[in-house]
């Protein structure tokens, strides 16, 4: 009849090759359009969010595909607002991720990268970034990007290469040291933590040039702050919330130990590994009896606290330490409250954390507003809190409303003159001068939401 059993005709053949061939590519074009969809739907959500504020980040965003730097990725996990993280430690610490849509389309917006500039960026992660930064500044521009990982480098130029971006320079770096070879650079940007800020970063600055960085102040409080150099001085463009893994393996390194306060180690302390922390007197102190002070400066449902939490960490003596605690701590350990962003202020023995509780207040509107209260335990809890709350209330009275600017200077730099309102935090490589103007007049003013 034509063929046996274990032959089949050149025809049948020909026939089957066809129609693998055509669910191959059935399939290809269902992924891209399914990839494009997700990927849209993502930016206008960025977009509806106040982030991609300008065209040309929100047309990178459309266009790089984030699927592709990261393989192991759903197209959902892909391309949801959530980091994608792709290399851990030996106890299971994440290393290196795709940053969070939001917090990669923040710090493009403060970049303001143009057509035809040269950009070094430290941290390649898994290339996505430099991927979007390559379509900003176009064909007649440039990036380099570092990281200290020999696979993370290899894995960004793979993702690179299949998303046929070609603008781009994958360099195995201790980040700290940037990239003389390429320099000088009109942006610089740092998609890790800092401390202190390298001074390689601020050689191979062309003039004009931004250098923007997720810079730790005090404490484990960071902002990601745009610095440029105005008459000699280092001084900030602007600055937003973010915190970033930091460093490692090189000269500028921020590591990070974990301190438990509770008996059974769930509810924990991460610090910056060079502060001083006394992890003995600290054990266990979550066990201790609760003192509470509530400090009658409310907010409203979404407002952010942020630059509170930047008074509060450059006022106080340990700066504010990010908490780590799972969720059925809430109502044990701790109170059924805690605020969501989680930090802690340390005295010896002592520990305090922030919590908010519904207020009878309302705003003008008729919505609700929470009040900030100071939970503490431990010998010295009681001074504790009360100076946390007493801090609450001063930057509510003179510096609500009010950003702070950030200036580098050097470690040998002259002093500066005391006066409210401004912070000087050393690093090991430089000093930092955060300053707030108190509001005019006896430094008072009308608050909008108070109890």
């Amino acid at each position: 009849m034509g063929t046996s059993d274990d032959t089949a005709s050149p025809g049948a053949a020909t026939v089957g090759a066809d129609s693998v061939d055509a669910v191959h590519t059935d399939t290809i074009t269902h992924r891209t359009a399914d990839a494009e969809r997700l990927r849209n739907a993502l930016v206008d959500q960025l977009c509806a969010t106040g982030h991609a504020r300008t065209s040309a980040v929100e047309a990178a965003l459309r266009t790089v595909p984030r699927h592709v730097f990261v393989p192991g990725a759903s197209l959902e996990d892909a391309y949801a607002n959530a980091p994608v993280h792709i290399k851990y430690d030996t106890d299971g610490t994440s290393l290196s991720c795709a940053s969070q849509p939001s917090v990669v389309a923040l710090m493009l917006d403060q970049l303001d990268v143009r057509p035809g500039e040269r950009v070094l960026e430290v941290g390649a992660g898994t290339g996505y970034n430099a991927g979007l930064l390559a379509h900003l500044v176009g064909e007649s521009g440039h990036v380099t990007t570092l990281d200290v990982d020999d696979d993370l480098v290899e894995g960004a130029r793979a993702h690179l290469a299949a998303a046929g971006i070609t603008n781009v320079e994958a360099v195995t770096r201790d980040g700290a040291l940037g990239h003389a070879e390429g320099a000088p650079y009109d942006r610089i940007v740092a998609t890790v933590g800092a401390h202190g800020v390298p001074h390689a970063w601020l050689r191979q600055l062309a003039p004009g040039g931004w250098l923007l960085v997720p810079q730790r102040l005090k404490g484990t409080v960071s902002r990601s702050i745009a610095y440029e150099r105005r008459d000699g001085r280092w001084v900030s463009l602007g600055s937003e919330m973010n915190t970033f893994m930091p460093l490692r393996r090189g000269i500028a390194d921020d590591e990070r130990r974990v301190i438990p306060l509770s008996a059974d180690g769930t509810v924990r302390l991460q610090a910056p590994a060079g502060q001083c922390l006394d992890a003995d007197a600290l054990a266990g102190v979550l066990d201790r009896p609760r003192t509470e002070v509530w400090t009658g400066m409310t907010v409203r449902a979404m407002e952010s606290p942020e630059w509170m939490e930047l008074f509060l960490t450059c006022s106080l003596p340990s700066g504010l330490i990010r908490l780590l605690f799972p969720q059925s701590a809430k109502g044990t350990l701790l109170t059924e409250d805690p605020y969501p962003s989680s930090t802690a202020a340390v005295d010896k023995g002592a520990v305090t954390y922030l919590a908010r509780r519904e207020s009878e207040a309302r705003t003008p509107e008729g919505g609700k507003l929470w009040e900030f209260g100071v939970i503490g335990h431990g010998p010295g809890s009681d001074e504790l809190a009360a100076r946390v709350a007493d801090t609450i209330r001063t930057w509510d009275r003179a510096y609500r409303g009010r950003e702070a600017t950030f200036e580098i200077r050097p470690l040998d730099a002259p002093a500066i003159a005391e006066r409210p309102g401004l912070f000087v935090l050393d690093t090991p490589l430089n000093r930092i001068v955060v300053d707030w103007q108190q509001h005019p007049t006896d430094g008072r003013r009308r608050p909008s939401c108070r109890t």
